[in-house]
């Protein structure tokens, strides 16, 4: 009895798994056993952290309220509840490691050349996901409506005056800091967080996951092919086993570790800067890691360069940090990945590759770094 019993679920599972395509794209397929390592791991543990920020969310939804008066209340009170804190500060403290996975996910693509030839269209798929994560982190930090979270539709009216079209979106600063025409911006900020950009986010995803089985998996440059194949189900496996040591430790952070629900937006009365018509930069607030460059970028050059308004350090920076990702696949030119050390960093075939990955990068960190030394401005 208890073997037929076994036999009846296993039967369940099999056809569940038959028509829903699980078995084709777990079990049946096939990638080298070589790649069952961390480093081709990342990828998979930054979808399944992703995912927990699409649960985390929805959850989220059902006590976040997109009402300037309100928001900023809302999430103080979440952050002081027991239970509440636990899930806002999973969601805000898992979004620093997604972005930790992502940089990290792009320098092992980059160094292994899993771009070339076929593989391209994987690589700029790659690109517009990095730019939604951007985009999504973005918004997410106005939702929380502090003065740093003030500060995403502050500069986003200042990238409007800067090109003359503030009127045209009602985005002045005057239309900011009245509560009724702040909540019509908080609530598209928050439609574009929780709908379009997370739906387009999901379904980029799909195609990413879609392309790499198509392209195949390129082998590890470090070792020496085995010629042996493993199923993906036991590439997955390995995603799970880190994805649960990475996320067990974002719990217990998100449980002990105390954060700061931020100072009340400007807006509101109960802001020590209420009435004050200066930018949240210049009050002294700055933007969360993943995204500080873009304040950084913005110090630099209206102190250094001299080019006002300061929010073109933005939007140079934004474009520098594309490009030069886009460029990446066409200064190294080539059908095959490298395959062992010598041609991985081979720099006379593939110092153009390096130099606009090392544009990349000082792009990010001069922001970063600048960010940190700047005071208010």
């Amino acid at each position: 009895m208890k073997n037929q019993s076994i036999e009846q679920h296993g039967g369940l599972l099999s056809r569940i798994s038959e028509q829903f395509g699980i078995t084709s794209m777990v079990s049946t397929y096939l990638i080298p056993e070589d790649t069952n390592n961390f480093w081709y791991s990342i990828g998979g543990i930054l979808g399944i952290a992703l995912a927990m920020q699409f649960v985390t969310g929805f959850i989220l939804m059902f006590k976040y309220v997109p009402d300037a008066a309100l928001a900023y209340g809302i999430t103080k009170g979440m952050i002081e509840s027991p239970t509440w804190r636990v899930i806002l500060n999973f969601h805000y403290f898992n979004s620093f490691v997604v972005f930790a996975l992502l940089f990290a996910h792009i320098m092992r693509v980059f160094i292994s050349g899993a771009y070339r030839g076929k593989r391209k269209g994987l690589w700029f798929v790659g690109i517009l996901l990095g730019g939604l994560l951007f985009g999504i982190y973005t918004t997410g930090e106005a939702l929380h409506w502090d003065e740093v979270g003030f500060a995403v539709p502050w500069h986003t009216s200042e990238v409007l005056q800067a090109i003359g079209m503030e009127k045209y979106f009602g985005y002045d600063f005057h239309d900011l800091l009245a509560i009724p025409s702040a909540t019509v911006k908080l609530t598209q900020v928050y439609a574009i967080h929780i709908s379009l950009a997370s739906i387009i986010l999901a379904l980029l995803m799909v195609l990413h996951f879609y392309l790499i089985r198509e392209k195949k998996i390129t082998q590890p440059y470090w070792m020496t092919p085995s010629g042996k194949e493993a199923p993906f189900s036991k590439h997955i496996k390995i995603w799970f086993i880190w994805s649960g040591i990475i996320l067990g430790v974002i719990i217990l952070v998100s449980a002990f570790v105390p954060r700061d629900p931020g100072v009340a937006p400007q807006l509101l009365p109960t802001s020590p800067y209420f009435g004050m018509h200066a930018g949240p930069g210049k009050l002294g607030a700055k933007p969360t890691w993943p995204i500080s460059w873009t304040h950084g970028l913005n110090v630099f050059v209206g102190e250094h360069l001299g080019l006002e308004p300061d929010i073109w350090g933005t939007v140079i920076g934004v474009v520098m940090l594309f490009v030069s990702l886009a460029l990446i696949p066409y200064v190294d030119p080539g059908e095959n990945a490298p395959k062992n050390f010598k041609e991985v960093f081979d720099f006379k075939k593939r110092g153009y590759a390096y130099l606009a990955m090392s544009i990349f990068w000082l792009v990010f960190l001069v922001g970063v770094i600048q960010n940190m030394l700047a005071g208010a401005g």
